[in-house]
């Protein structure tokens, strides 16, 4: 009894002390409520006002003991207000998306607000409209490429009369859904831009920190390039050390994503800590009775951290890292202990009440998960760690204890890490990187020394023979880290892929895990209890969910430009049917990852130019007939012959007279593949529909799913 009140004590005591971890769960709750049941902004102004307004009721009459049963709405008026706010700014915040008849035809005026991509064939941007009834309004822009004439940048004010359209995705199962992202940001069109289409009205039109964070980032890219570094050496340097990642190409990608090294190139904490890392060093001397100069310090170190943050493009895991670092700076000149989840908690909230979507940035949930691991983890391993002993050790047994110190720490805090990011990361990627652990073994010191021979290098830029010096050395380093990275890609299963898990499977193995680490500190049999129940619940859930993947009947159709792509499984067997032309790993990659998710044991891939006969385009699905028309030819050797199908799979812009439909085919249902242009679709769907034809277009609906594994699809 007495161990359970001094737990209590304790635990509630922690609690308490998270006051801003509180605040922010609130928020993070109304930001969901809001963004799923869209209450409005009234609601939420009078949620907060009515919390408000019992917290001061409350205030007033804590003199007057009330009764033990009432003590709860204290709390419950805390929780209300921060919740109310999470709601308020999400709907205060909310961008709809517009008509496109808001956008007149005509000459569009707009500035641009990020800096230029360069992509293969048109150079890409974001466009912020500035007249018309679209006003304040942003859309993805694409300029055509012109080497006669540089493309727009980072604030130009342009003019431009090309055709804005809604941003679309596939609609197919287990894909990226590109309009559901942009949407959370807020974009919800896009244009394409020819050359003799816009015009630049004035350069620099729009400046603020950003722009000249862009232009900073510009001319450091600049000195990379004008050092000597080019190709794959370049594209990870700026990416490591500048937070571009532009000219990546897709294989260094994958490379760095399947090894485990893919956080090395989104810049996070780890850089941010680096920066701060170095001007610490270089301020050293600033000794601490000198008050004055420690406040220049702190003022200095907090500078650099967001000149680091504007020239990377404030990335949200930079944005974290930063307002952390900020603080930390802060109470160390304050001499005050600050909390590390009060901290992290404070960081959140102020980038969710600048941004609250940012929730749902996969970065952002990356970036903080691993945070909250690693502080939450590592204190359970610390003792593992030695200690240094000044008055016993030796300088040999120093150096030997400061390297068992680093690698340890290194180890505990990936292990941590991973732990964290695992889940958002399988769900998001469906992959888990197996020598995650040995390679940040190589590539955190790696990339340490890459940002210090960066800034360098930087420095030592109006030098020749410094910056030459110091070139070769970076080089070095580069070479190491990528051909670290590749030769641990290529080691045997160095990535488990095809990894699915659904939201319900994966909240509960959160919140388990969660209440593990809980109960590893508070030592809390009720904590152990919940966490063992949700683990079953866990368990449970990837038994029921696994039993659901292996349908025994699938047909779909897939949304993929110009290209006919098909799969269809009977039992445990799945035929994957492309066309020709367009059969490759990126084509046919939605269809094999429904094969993985499926389970299915034999996967074959054919060629529509293959199957030429009416058996060959025939299947037989729970009862239905399905049958794909590529040609006329098909129609032709009919000869008025009957073949009743349930599903027409129309490919090609092969024309089949409505009449035909319903005399020889006996159909009453049509599904227009992708192949087909939108003017084809357009005029068959109203031929057919007047016949009493159900018609499904692919490109605008998005995939065509049949069979019980539909259902399966559904949960992932």
């Amino acid at each position: 009894m007495l161990n359970n009140k001094i737990f209590l004590t304790t635990f509630e005591e922690a609690v308490n002390s998270y006051v801003m971890v509180k605040v922010v769960l609130a928020m993070i709750i109304g930001i969901l409520i809001e963004r799923n049941a869209q209450f409005g902004i009234t609601i939420s102004i009078i949620g907060m006002l009515s919390g408000a307004a019992l917290m001061a009721f409350l205030y007033m009459k804590r003199k007057k003991r009330l009764r033990h049963r009432f003590n709860f709405l204290n709390g419950l008026s805390y929780i209300m207000m921060w919740l109310c706010y999470g709601m308020f700014i999400t709907d205060y915040q909310k961008v709809d998306a517009p008509k496109l008849s808001d956008f007149e035809d005509g000459v569009k005026i707009g500035v641009l607000i990020e800096p230029t991509e360069e992509k293969p064939k048109t150079f890409k941007s974001k466009i912020k409209i500035l007249d018309s009834t679209a006003y304040g309004k942003e859309i993805l822009a694409y300029f055509e490429k012109d080497s006669t004439t540089p493309p727009p940048q980072f604030g130009d004010l342009v003019g431009f009369y090309s055709e804005v359209r809604y941003i679309e995705s596939n609609g197919n199962p287990l894909e990226f859904d590109y309009q559901e992202y942009m949407s959370k940001q807020g974009v919800y069109c896009q244009t394409y831009i020819k050359k003799q289409e816009y015009e630049i009205l004035k350069t620099g039109y729009q400046k603020g920190i950003k722009y000249y964070g862009a232009k900073v980032r510009n001319l450091l890219i600049d000195i990379y390039r004008e050092s000597g570094f080019s190709g794959q050496q370049l594209a990870v340097l700026e990416a490591l050390t500048l937070g571009y990642k532009a000219d990546l190409d897709p294989e260094t990608v994958l490379t760095f994503q399947t090894s485990g090294a893919m956080h090395i190139l989104a810049v996070s904490g780890l850089h941010t800590g680096i920066i701060m890392m170095i001007t610490s060093a270089l301020l050293s001397f600033i000794k601490r009775r000198q008050k004055k100069a420690l406040v220049v310090k702190c003022v200095v170190i907090i500078l650099t951290l967001w000149t680091f943050a504007a020239i990377t493009g404030f990335s949200p895991s930079v944005c974290r890292s930063a307002v952390m670092f900020s603080m930390i700076a802060i109470a160390e000149r304050l001499n005050r202990n600050a909390s590390t989840y009060n901290t992290l908690a404070v960081s959140a909230f102020m980038l969710l009440s600048i941004n609250p979507l940012l929730l749902f940035n996969v970065g952002f949930g990356l970036s903080y998960l691993a945070v909250l691991a690693i502080i939450s983890i590592t204190p359970f391993v610390k003792f593992t760690i030695p200690k240094y002993d000044p008055v016993h050790d030796t300088k040999w047994i120093h150096v030997k204890k400061w390297f068992t110190r680093y690698f340890l720490g290194i180890i505990y805090v990936s292990i941590a890490a991973q732990i964290g990011t695992s889940i958002l990361s399988i769900k998001t990627f469906n992959m888990f990187p197996t020598y995650f652990l040995l390679t940040n073994i190589f590539v955190i010191p790696l990339s340490y020394f890459i940002m210090i021979s960066a800034i360098v290098l930087l420095a030592v830029s109006w030098c020749s023979p410094l910056m030459f010096v110091v070139t070769e050395i970076l080089k070095l380093l580069l070479n190491l880290l990528t051909g670290t990275v590749s030769w641990i890609e290529s080691l045997p299963a160095s990535s488990i892929d095809n990894l699915f898990i659904t939201s319900t499977s994966a909240i509960l193995l959160c919140f388990g895990l969660a209440y593990l680490v809980v109960f590893g500190k508070y030592k809390r049999a009720m904590q152990l209890k919940i966490a063992l129940v949700l683990l079953c619940l866990f368990a449970a859930s990837i038994t029921i969910f696994n039993s659901a993947k292996y349908p025994n009947s699938q047909v779909i159709v897939y949304n993929k430009r110009n290209t006919q792509l098909y799969s269809i499984k009977n039992g445990d067997k799945m035929s994957i049917i492309t066309d020709n032309a367009k059969l490759d790993e990126k084509s046919l990659s939605p269809a094999t990852i429904n094969a993985a998710l499926t389970h299915a044991n034999l996967v074959e891939i054919l060629k529509t130019d293959s199957l030429s006969t009416i058996k060959d385009l025939f299947w037989q699905i729970d009862n239905k007939n399905f049958y794909i028309v590529t040609s006329t030819e098909q129609i032709e050797i009919m000869d008025n012959e009957t073949l009743p199908v349930d599903y027409l799979i129309v490919s090609e812009n092969t024309f089949i007279n409505a009449d035909v439909l319903t005399e020889n085919f006996k159909c009453s249902n049509v599904i227009f593949d992708s192949s087909n242009s939108k003017k084809f679709v357009a005029a068959r769907k109203e031929e057919y529909e007047k016949q009493g034809i159900n018609c499904f277009d692919v490109s605008k609906q998005g995939a065509f799913i049949y069979g019980d594994g539909a259902k399966t699809i559904w949960w992932y």
